[in-house]
């Protein structure tokens, strides 16, 4: 090996991963920034408590049932054709997936970037914008931002499909179970495909 690999291998192994601690500092800010729009919105457009996106649908431990099961079927299919082509060949273009599969995670990593993500966005987007816009723009508007949006192939549009489907489940979720089914279907879908993807990059 030559001066140059070595000094290259050198410097990808000593790239400073992000630790726990700032792991959990972006999940707390970032659903604090969820919050934060969402109470902006039920204060100002809807006129309401924010706490009403959680009056309807089943009791609490039924929707947290219903969104377990959500989310363990939708990351089984959509973990199941990710590994496959032509999807597999794409899945790198998405910046999302590929900063998360040069990440190293442990379980708590996983658990707390779940758990805060599904808090807050279906917060935001499902309590808060989808009794606005309806379920199709919102779940348009959702996978735009998250940058899910690819058109150069098969195997970006199927993904992009799919990720579509997923945010219209949610959004279905959220109407006819509540809330809480929604938070808990996106935290769990999002625990099984971390680890999914970390797999994969192993």
């Amino acid at each position: 090996m030559t001066n140059e690999e070595n000094s290259l291998e050198s410097t990808t192994n000593n790239t400073r991963q992000i630790s726990s601690k700032e792991l959990m500092l972006l999940s707390i800010l970032s659903a604090l920034t969820y919050l934060l729009i969402a109470f902006l919105i039920f204060q100002y457009i809807h006129d309401e408590n924010v706490f009403t996106a959680f009056e309807h649908g089943y009791s609490p431990s039924f929707q947290l049932l219903i969104g377990i099961l959500s989310g363990i079927l939708a990351a089984g299919i959509i973990g199941f054709t990710i590994k496959r082509p032509p999807v597999a060949d794409v899945l790198n273009d998405f910046y999302i997936v590929e900063a998360i599969s040069k990440m190293n995670l442990t379980n708590f990593d996983r658990v707390q970037l779940s758990a805060f993500a599904g808090t807050g966005e279906e917060l935001l987007f499902r309590g808060a914008i989808q009794p606005l816009l309806g379920n199709w723009v919102t779940s348009a508007i959702f996978i735009g931002i998250h940058g899910y949006f690819k058109f150069k192939s098969i195997g970006h549009i199927i993904f992009g499909v799919m990720m579509f489907s997923l945010s219209m489940m949610l959004g279905y979720l959220f109407e006819h179970a509540g809330l809480i089914a929604a938070m808990s279907a996106h935290a769990i879908y999002d625990v099984i495909m971390l680890q999914l993807v970390q797999k994969g990059k192993e």
